[in-house]
């Protein structure tokens, strides 16, 4: 359940950052890597336990439109946060209000969950200090999101 409720935490710590313009690299890192264990070890098994060429396949149109999301909102701005969080949300709620293991849905919406969340934890074009940040509340937020998960 904390795993749950990390995720619109996530998304409020997101919207102060960008009304802010001073996001701590660490912090949200840290809540991303909880997210890609929620999507690596309990959203996205179901779907290719259920089918595994459909879910490879939704996989991979999933993580073609996330491609096609980042490149739409390539700025920094409030428009590639919504974005993601649109796409978070929808994953945290097909997770809460199953409606049938449907695999190739929930690989879809898994793949572009995922992309999301690897372009948020490796980022281009950042300096020394931030990608070192970001690359450690990346991995305890992930270590954290694992125990939780298999607790």
């Amino acid at each position: 359940m904390s795993l749950c409720l990390s995720i619109p935490v996530y998304w409020v710590l997101l919207w102060a950052a960008s009304r802010r313009k001073r996001a701590y690299p660490l912090l949200f890192r840290f809540l991303e890597g909880i997210i890609l264990a929620f999507l690596c070890f309990v959203f996205l098994p179901p779907a290719f336990l259920e089918n595994f060429i459909w879910a490879g396949v939704g996989a991979m149109i999933g993580i073609d439109f996330g491609v096609w999301v980042e490149r739409k909102y390539s700025g920094e701005g409030l428009e590639k946060e919504l974005s993601s969080a649109v796409i978070f949300l929808t994953a945290f709620m097909f997770q809460m209000f199953p409606c049938g293991d449907l695999a190739l849905l929930r690989s879809f919406i898994g793949g572009m969950a995922l992309y999301c969340t690897c372009t948020g934890l490796f980022p281009e074009g950042m300096p020394l200090k931030s990608t070192l940040l970001s690359t450690l509340g990346g991995m305890l937020g992930f270590i954290l999101g694992v125990a939780i998960c298999f607790i």
